[in-house]
């Protein structure tokens, strides 16, 4: 029985050490070449020809990266392309993304090279310490906080300013990161927890509506209350995007005149419904991008050229297919020239992205 590759039980001291540091010039090598693949695949399009709406997403469902590994790649990938001297430092081993990471928001044409230099071997601690010797910041300002009390985990949540002072003094906590992004947790049972951080009118607003709410929510618990916000703030949305009403005005499906650049809301409804409010955009080999996110009606015959709406020739898309699909329609210098100097600039009468 030939012994296992991966026992290396048998293999010298030396010999195990050579191979380490023959296996991470080897991974850095790979490292380099797949961050210039990456950027070959978003500058030809191609995760949008095979039905993905970004290049993040064919990067998570097929090349299977992790969320936050896809977005520092093609972060580097990007980075690397506008200054290719980043690949040979990543590629010899001198520069590791984390450090590319930290140095990519700093980078110009004039101080690319002594930026790389700078982080050159270093380990990603240093390259901060580095990077904050460069650009000094003030003091961080001494805080002092009240927290909530420790409160089971089937009680409701309470503002800070509700919760009673701790009953001895509480050390001075780091400041809070500026990233209000909405941070939720699976806890089982279909539950989740959901943390962001609000400013003070947010919390002044959550306040009163706690106030307010207190005959249908006695408790006061904001998961409830958030959760009725969120149906009022969903109707008036779906409203808007989708002309979505409990009563719909009688109208025609089909506006087969020269019509106003304005889709009427009968047909905003029916295709919003025959689409199941998902990116249609389906690639050669029959797989359907099915994007929720960023939806514009989008034009078969563009609208440019047709100036009419009806539902067969129009279909949801999401924005990176439907600008794609405007590319192919006008060519990459037009719509280049149109995000550049917007409508005003472009000669086709009512050209916009996808239509």
């Amino acid at each position: 029985m030939s012994p296992s590759p991966f026992d290396l039980r048998s293999t010298s001291d030396s010999a195990l050490l050579e191979s380490m540091r023959d296996l991470a010039a080897r991974g850095a090598g790979l490292e380099a070449d797949l961050l210039v693949h990456l950027g070959e695949v978003e500058v030809r399009g191609l995760a949008l020809e095979l039905g993905f709406r970004s290049l993040f997403a064919y990067c998570v469902e097929v090349l299977h990266f992790s969320e936050s590994i896809a977005f520092h790649r093609i972060t580097a990938a990007r980075a690397s392309r506008r200054f290719p001297q980043i690949l040979e430092r990543i590629r010899s081993g001198e520069l590791h993304l984390s450090g590319l990471r930290l140095l990519q928001p700093h980078l110009t044409d004039e101080n690319c090279g002594e930026l790389l230099e700078l982080a050159r071997h270093q380990t990603k601690r240093a390259i901060e310490e580095r990077l904050a010797d460069r650009a000094p910041k003030p003091d961080a300002p001494a805080q002092l906080r009240r927290l909530p009390e420790r409160v089971a985990t089937s009680r409701p949540l309470v503002l800070d300013s509700q919760a009673a002072p701790p009953a001895t003094p509480i050390p001075a906590p780091a400041p809070v990161a500026a990233d209000a992004r909405l941070s939720t947790e699976p806890l089982g049972g279909g539950r989740y927890k959901v943390q962001f951080t609000a400013g003070p009118e947010m919390h002044a607003k959550l306040r009163e509506a706690q106030a307010l709410l207190r005959h249908q929510v006695p408790d006061g618990d904001f998961g409830r209350i958030l959760d009725r916000a969120l149906d009022s703030l969903l109707r008036e949305v779906r409203r808007l995007k989708f002309a979505e009403t409990q009563r719909p005005r009688a109208q025609r499906a089909d506006v087969s005149d020269p019509a106003p650049r304005h889709i009427p809301a009968a047909i905003r409804r029916t295709v919003a419904k025959r689409d199941g409010e998902c990116c249609t955009f389906v690639s050669d080999d029959g797989r359907r991008c099915g994007a929720r996110e960023a939806l514009e009606f989008h034009h078969v015959v563009p609208f440019a050229r047709s100036r009419r709406h009806r539902v067969d020739e129009m279909t949801l898309r999401c924005r990176a297919h439907n600008s794609y699909a405007a590319t192919q329609d006008f060519g990459a210098v037009h719509m280049a020239q149109f995000r550049r100097d917007g409508p005003s600039s472009v000669t086709r009468p009512g050209a916009s992205c996808g239509e």
